[in-house]
């Protein structure tokens, strides 16, 4: 099968010169990847990103980053937490990887600056959902992903060998006899199409979240890497697990405001709009239950009670406290007129982690040679079917250096001087998709609202594909996505907003189909039609690549 692209590549302006590594994406993943290849002397290394280097999930992330750097906690215990909350598809190999060496990653953050917050000259440690001992370090009290990404904008762009992209769409992978050949890319500003050709690729552009009403996620998170990695023929896994955070409240201009777990870490309890803690008595943990457990019983509560939020209450911890651990929830809250300490404050439930995407081996491979990912992008096998609580952060940072390592080998083998000019020149690259024909899409008519089609698909996505599924809501989802997927309208386009639509609507039809496939509830996945965990039939990953499926046991 032919690869298809949002626009034809024959369209292209500009073919440029070739680079030695390019990474798509800006957050945490792609930075520290980025950062480790520049340090060897010999690799130049491009980075992309569609909107400022600093709009990432990354930013936004408040609770931490997850390492067992304290006894008496140890690898182990991280690993069977993360095991635990994977309901049973975690990739032990994957989760070992992450857990073990959590640690150095956290000495590494160190040396270029990173400040986590300290108590009584030690790293300051707090628990979150799932984990048995305190090992989430946490920076600026509550702006954990702000100090992450701020340390490392700042020190790749001290080094010479990384080239920034800022405001460039990257449109499609390049692919030719199944080896990454470069990307098309739109200059936002200038809407100029051109080839950046490269032998590796790294994917790393984070989540999906704007295809769901509510979300913690950033406006950029419309899923691009991983419809990209589709179109490209990438493997796409275990795509149907998504994750809600529990608490995020609603701000007086209806904007969300994440708030982080790890208040309930600290003693925060969750209440009923009768004023009775409901976590008690439905889990061990209560309030640090691991996520999908506590969505459940909110929104059984939301239901039960006919509102739409339950209440976060934290005014049993001393005010001093909270100003100095969560100065930017206290700030905010402020700004809408509430009081931590004083206040029971609004919150329900919002798509927040992707536990899916782009298949990868332990090294970051995906199944096209020279394509990579790494973040919230990817499938490392890390997650399962539901993620713990501020592994994403360390997941990026430990399979980027897998990354770097695999890239670093491979270019060592240095490539035939006749196969750089092939992937560098007009030829060979454009030699197939010049000649291809691009799939004929069906006439839809007069171009219709974007916006309002945006709108429409996160209605549709929330109601019937979000938290609680069935057979039924599923394929009225599958009967929307399949029409407007189609519509030849949306395709060789250059409006920014119409081209993350088709990367939205793509992203939307691969978790309805996994969706629609996996006839049990485990994880993130809760199918009201199918409510048990189902191990016999069910204890495997779906991989959903050009249209076909396939299945893998764990």
């Amino acid at each position: 099968m032919l690869q298809e692209y949002l626009i034809n590549p024959s369209f292209t302006q500009k073919v440029h010169k070739y680079t030695d590594c390019i990474i798509v994406g800006s957050g945490i993943a792609g930075l520290s990847t980025a950062i480790r290849l520049a340090e060897n002397s010999n690799i130049k290394v491009k980075v992309f990103t569609k909107s400022s280097l600093s709009e990432s999930t990354t930013w936004y992330a408040q609770g931490g980053i997850a390492a067992a750097i304290k006894k008496p906690d140890s690898w182990e215990s991280h690993y069977k937490d993360t095991i635990t909350a994977g309901q049973g598809l975690c990739d032990p190999k994957a989760v070992e990887i992450l857990t073990k060496t959590a640690p150095e990653m956290i000495e590494n953050l160190i040396e270029i600056g990173t400040n986590f917050d300290i108590s009584e000259g030690e790293i300051s440690l707090t628990i979150e959902g799932g984990h048995s001992f305190p090992r989430v370090l946490h920076a600026g009290g509550d702006a954990t992903g702000e100090e992450l990404e701020k340390k490392l904008l700042s020190y790749s762009k001290s080094m010479g060998r990384i080239k920034f992209f800022p405001d460039h769409f990257v449109l499609d992978v390049l692919v030719y006899k199944n080896s990454c050949a470069g990307i098309i890319v739109m200059d936002i500003k200038t809407r100029r199409i051109e080839i950046y050709p490269s032998s590796n690729i790294v994917i790393a552009t984070g989540g999906i979240g704007q295809i769901y009403d509510l979300s913690t996620n950033p406006p950029i998170s419309t899923g691009d890497g991983i419809a990209m990695a589709y179109r490209a023929g990438a493997s796409i896994m275990d795509i149907e697990f998504i994750q809600f955070h529990p608490t995020v409240f609603k701000t007086k201009d209806s904007r969300l405001f994440l708030i982080s777990e790890a208040l309930r870490g600290e003693g925060a309890y969750l209440r009923d709009p009768g004023g009775n803690r409901f976590m008690v008595g439905k889990h061990p943990m209560a309030e640090l239950a691991p996520r999908d457990v506590v969505v459940k019983e909110i929104m059984r509560v939301m239901d039960e009670f006919g509102t739409d939020f339950v209440y976060l209450d934290a005014t049993h911890i001393p005010e001093s406290y909270l100003k100095v651990r969560f100065p930017n929830i206290v700030s905010k809250l402020k700004e809408n007129g509430l009081d931590l300490k004083k206040d029971l404050i609004k919150v329900s439930p919002a798509e927040h982690y992707l536990n899916g995407g782009i298949k990868t081996d332990y090294n970051g491979r995906a199944n096209i040679k020279g394509l990579y990912s790494c973040g919230e992008s990817a499938a490392t096998g890390v997650h399962g079917a539901n993620r713990l609580g501020s592994n994403s952060l360390m997941e990026g940072l430990v399979y980027g250096w897998k990354i770097y390592n695999d890239i670093l080998k491979n270019i060592g083998k240095k490539r035939p001087e006749s196969e750089i000019k092939a992937i560098e020149g007009t030829g060979k690259i454009l030699e197939k998709s010049k000649t291809k024909k691009i799939k004929v899409k069906k006439s839809c008519g007069t171009p219709a609202n974007i916006k309002n089609l945006i709108r429409e698909l996160k209605t549709t996505m929330t109601k019937k594909a979000g938290i609680f599924r069935d057979a039924k809501r599923l394929k009225e989802a599958e009967e929307f996505v399949n029409f407007h997927i189609n519509c030849d309208y949306l395709y060789n386009t250059k409006d920014l907003e119409t081209l993350e639509f088709v990367n939205m609507l793509t992203v939307a039809s691969l978790i309805i189909k996994a969706a629609s496939l996996r006839e049990e509830s485990r994880g993130t996945h809760q199918r009201n039609d199918f409510p048990q965990k189902d191990d016999k039939n069910w204890k495997k990953h779906i991989i959903l690549k050009k249209n076909k499926v396939y299945f893998k046991n764990v």
